[in-house]
């Protein structure tokens, strides 16, 4: 075990001296557990010669990040993450599948009112994200927004996944799939008033026949990520063009 660790020290040592000795970038990922991805890609060497650190909170939603203390602590949580590292001048944030998936779902079937209706309040938090970014890190700190992955719990595994909360979402697989894309396609056109950079993976995991996520990139049934061997490689490849 303390091999282990040392071997993981003199890892991170050795990106650390290879970040400085060809001029990366350093990159602070704040997003919910889908943004884990891009630890397995700096682990795997995909985003060499950048340095990476990933603050993760499981479960954070866009939606949240109007409120202080929501269930996740998110706003929290990613503003101790932008004091720590407030050296780090880019700053990727991943936020709305969780929107996507569940948390706007539950909006609509508390109020009656369709999902979209919450965009609004979901924009209004990233917005305010934003403006903590370039508040601790100054205007020169680039910004980048990667776009909600697509829903991969196709309709007959949705009562068996591991998160209690998602299974008590009636929405099918391809209503969840819908709203990404809206999600998407709002986001894109935020990001580009806010003078942000954005990307998403929909082209490349979207089967052209069935309009859902393609089943390659699937990691297990009940899974609500994205497999990280299969897209791996794509997140590094369009978090790179974006530096």
């Amino acid at each position: 075990m303390k091999l282990g660790r040392y071997k993981k020290s003199l890892h991170k040592a050795w990106r650390r001296l290879q970040n400085r000795l060809h001029g990366g970038r350093r990159i602070l990922v704040l997003g919910d557990s889908h943004c884990g991805v891009y630890e397995y890609c700096f682990d795997q060497g995909y985003l060499v010669p950048h340095l990476l650190n990933c603050e993760i909170v499981a479960g954070a939603t866009a939606y949240g990040l109007n409120n202080d203390q929501s269930a996740t602590m998110a706003w929290q949580r990613f503003d101790r993450a932008l004091k720590r590292y407030r050296d780090f001048d880019v700053v990727l944030i991943m936020l709305g599948e969780v929107d996507c998936s569940y948390a706007l779902w539950q909006k609509s079937a508390q109020t009656g009112m369709p999902p979209e209706t919450f965009f609004d309040r979901c924009f209004a938090g990233l917005e305010r994200l934003i403006q903590r970014v370039r508040a601790e890190g100054g205007a020169a700190r680039k910004v980048i927004f990667a776009g909600a992955s697509l829903p991969t719990i196709a309709d007959q595994y949705a009562g068996v996944q591991e998160n209690e909360l998602r299974r008590s979402i009636a929405a099918s697989q391809v209503q969840r799939t819908q709203l990404v894309l809206a999600y998407n396609a709002r986001l894109a056109k935020f990001a580009n008033a806010h003078d942000v950079r954005y990307f998403d993976l929909t082209e490349e995991t979207l089967d052209s026949e069935t309009r859902l996520v393609a089943q390659r990139y699937l990691a297990e049934p009940d899974d609500h990520h994205l497999s990280h061997p299969a897209t791996g490689k794509l997140w590094a490849a369009s978090l790179l063009r974006c530096l």
